[in-house]
């Protein structure tokens, strides 16, 4: 039998900087709501098990609604808490599969092969993760400083997990008091390096209106990213190893 994945799904965020009425992951992207193109990538593979949508309590109905309109299988929802650290500690409550993915909702274009290069590696953490193409500097704003982008590197999702390892680091922190900027930030913290699989420059986190806009182009122009043209109905992919390229 093969084995299954539960997915943390972090729909919480109210998305604020996109300075929308919605927050990001409901607005309309090309006649669906963002959290639903990547949902409907992780309902058409059958090693998913149950897909945990951690929400902004306020929001139930709305996503109850999207989730049933558009077919979403073997769901369960819990509401978030302040953090994303916290959102992703009440998810993984829940979860009863031995390695879990978490995936952002405002992150569209998941494909089968991105997670299928995060599932192939079995270890307590595995991140996608985007080569930075732009020069970088840091500054204070009186003194500037370059960075030099070789080895840098955007973390992105989805990410999968040992779920026991995960678990521990996320009980561990809150006990502690401590928050992190990410998983993998918190996982290395305790002793967990991240493994790292290459992530597409197209796959990116809309967090402001020229990412949406940017989002808009990408799907109506499949000519130039036929990986995640969405024409054709959801079918069913059957998700194993595959190569990597670091």
């Amino acid at each position: 039998m093969s084995e299954t994945f539960d997915l943390v799904f972090l729909c919480a965020g109210r998305g604020l900087r996109v300075g929308l009425e919605l927050p990001k992951q409901y607005v309309d992207l090309c006649g669906k709501p963002v959290m639903v193109h990547s949902l409907e990538v992780f309902d058409g593979i059958p090693s998913i098990g149950r897909k945990i949508i951690v929400h902004e309590p306020a929001e139930t109905e709305r996503i109850t609604l999207i989730l049933e309109k558009y077919r979403i299988s073997n769901w369960i929802m819990i509401p978030g808490g302040s953090t994303r650290q916290e959102s992703v500690r009440r998810g993984l409550g829940l979860a009863t599969t031995s390695r879990i993915l978490t995936h952002n909702a405002a992150v569209p274009f998941v494909t089968p092969e991105m997670i299928a290069q995060v599932i192939a590696i079995d270890a307590d953490c595995v991140t996608t993760a985007t080569e930075v193409l732009n020069n970088m500097v840091r500054t204070d704003g009186e003194t500037m400083l370059p960075v030099p982008r070789k080895g840098l590197r955007v973390v992105n999702s989805p990410q999968s997990f040992r779920a026991a390892a995960f678990r521990n680091a996320h009980e561990t922190a809150a006990a502690e008091g401590k928050q992190f900027n990410s998983d993998a930030e918190l996982m290395l913290h305790y002793g967990h390096v991240p493994q790292l699989v290459p992530g597409p420059a197209w796959s990116f986190k809309i967090t402001d209106r020229v990412d949406l806009a940017l989002a808009e182009t990408i799907l109506t122009r499949p000519d130039l990213f036929p990986a995640i043209h969405h024409d054709t109905p959801p079918q069913k992919h059957r998700v194993g190893p595959v190569a990597l390229a670091l």
